[in-house]
């Protein structure tokens, strides 16, 4: 479980205090999936550092499975808008970086590498470079990457935004195949509001900044069958788009 329980962080500039997350409150459950949507500004990313273990001063409580947040003992794994692959290193190299700091039993991480590669339909490319891979395949790189380690969490920073959309599509449903499998307990943070209904079992939205938790929506809709096709999905879309808009006009 993830517990987020009155987050609130403030920045110094200039000998003036600036909130920038203020009472956040959030529960997920094991395997759960939150998609965030929030203004330019609002504390998205600050959010994603918080649980990341990159940014520790702050005041209220963040634990993962009732612990502090504390990298070197927790799974965390995470994906940047940029996929966060490494140019010089392999696909196969790429994909091991997690649980090559993680974990010492490295027959193991080979075999279920092997069934990782095969999953997320890198067969053949193993040896190939980053560069060398459409936008695509190296968005599945970086699933591939982030599922292999296991995480205790997986946070996901706008991963699909440098996608046609043609690709996030199929993407998406590639992200749910393997989540499908492996229930991670996931947060990510989207533009997109269909996006956010077709990933998130629970959506949030952020107020302006200061971030504050408007509201946050039980969604019916995620993981059922041919979800995007259904009448259900264009209105919780367009009530979304309806809230979102009222909340940032305040």
């Amino acid at each position: 479980m993830i517990r987020i329980k009155d987050l609130h962080i403030a920045y110094e500039a200039r000998g003036y205090n600036y909130d920038v997350l203020k009472n956040i409150n959030l529960e997920l459950a094991a395997g759960e999936t939150c998609a965030i949507i929030g203004p330019s500004g609002c504390g998205k990313s600050t959010l994603l550092k918080v649980l990341a273990g990159i940014l520790k001063k702050f005041a209220g409580t963040v634990e993962i499975n009732g612990q502090p947040v504390m990298p070197q003992n927790q799974r965390i794994g995470f994906i940047p808008q940029n996929y966060g692959l490494l140019p010089w290193k392999s696909i196969a190299e790429n994909i091991r970086l997690g649980v090559k700091i993680k974990d010492r039993n490295q027959r193991d991480n080979e075999q279920n590498l092997a069934a990782m590669i095969q999953l997320l339909g890198l067969n053949g490319l193993e040896h190939r470079f980053p560069g060398e891979l459409s936008g695509g395949q190296q968005q599945r790189v970086a699933l591939a990457r982030a599922f292999l380690l296991k995480p205790d969490l997986l946070l996901m920073d706008e991963p699909f935004s440098a996608l046609d959309a043609m690709t996030r599509e199929e993407i998406q449903n590639v992200f749910l195949e393997v989540w499908r499998r492996h229930s991670v307990s996931t947060i990510l943070v989207t533009h997109h509001v269909e996006e956010a209904v077709y990933l998130g079992r629970k959506i949030v939205i952020l107020s302006a900044a200061p971030g504050t938790v408007s509201k946050i929506i039980e969604n019916p809709l995620f993981d059922t069958q041919d979800a995007r096709n259904r009448q259900e999905f264009f209105q919780l879309c367009l009530e979304l788009r309806k809230m979102i808009k009222e909340d940032w006009s305040k």
